[in-house]
């Protein structure tokens, strides 16, 4: 098995074809042709998933985010960014993130969470102009209405949230939309579409403010969003090559955490 059979095993399921221009999703280090020993399955690259990587003898990362979304001008080892590259390099180790795709397919992480925490009836939250199937986030609804103790329990248990910042509301819940990651530009459609509760992250502190009590805004946290990538990309890999009793090892990192760290009294 190759690098690429990989990379065309995710494609489609998470067409590469559908990325924002800003995105640099696909291969980012490394040969597609590569013979494959291993992969490890991550949300971020960085030089501790390279050294896991390493140690685990996977010669290819797939991970969510990008390690590159701009140019690189040099490549001196002076960042950790860099650092990281080289490390790739010299081990021979392919990178590959699969990032808007991911997050615009209907089958992927707004989907998983919406399955997470028991929506049904789920379509595409904020379509594309050539797709209804594709576009950021999902709508569902809830078995049965809940209350908002109820419901902030759920996704504190279901994500092992150790934080939801959340905005004031008395309604209950049922109707849900959904988009992981940064998804605060989103609010207004939310509130548009008359769903009661919106989950994403990095919400500012005004935007908590604009549903004015019509709309539970539930930001549980950009890592937290998107942990279960590396989960969603093992499976779509396993199911892929389940006949082919593929010969390299397929893994999910264990080290793999969140930069952003919470302080409790």
């Amino acid at each position: 098995m190759k690098v690429n059979d990989v990379i065309t095993a995710l494609d489609a399921v998470f067409p590469l074809n559908t990325q924002d221009e800003w995105d640099n999703s696909g291969l980012i280090v490394g040969h597609s042709d590569g013979e494959l020993t291993g992969v490890l399955f991550t949300v971020d690259i960085t030089l501790e998933r390279v050294q896991e990587a390493i140690s685990k003898g996977c010669n290819m990362i797939v991970a969510h985010h990008p390690i590159l979304f701009r140019g690189l001008k040099r490549l001196n080892g002076t960042t950790n960014e860099q650092q990281t590259i080289e490390l790739a390099i010299r081990h021979n180790i392919a990178l590959c993130a699969f990032h808007t795709p991911a997050d615009k397919s209907s089958l992927g992480l707004s989907n998983a969470l919406g399955r997470l925490i028991g929506l049904a009836d789920m379509r595409t939250f904020i379509p594309s102009k050539t797709s209804q199937d594709v576009g950021y986030g999902v709508v569902g609804t809830l078995s049965a209405p809940m209350q908002l103790q109820s419901f902030m329990a759920m996704l504190s248990q279901k994500l092992s949230c150790k934080c939801i910042r959340y905005n004031q509301y008395s309604g209950s819940i049922q109707q849900v939309a959904i988009c992981t990651g940064s998804g605060s530009e989103f609010i207004a459609d939310a509130l548009h579409q008359k769903v009661d509760a919106y989950i994403t992250a990095d919400v500012k502190y005004h935007q908590f403010q604009q549903p004015d009590g019509r709309m539970l805004i539930a930001d549980v946290g950009h890592y937290e969003s998107e942990e279960m990538s590396k989960k969603l990309f093992l499976d779509v890999i396993t199911e892929r090559f389940a006949e082919k009793n593929p010969n390299f090892a397929l893994c999910m990192s264990d080290t793999c955490g969140n930069v952003i760290k919470y302080y409790t009294e």
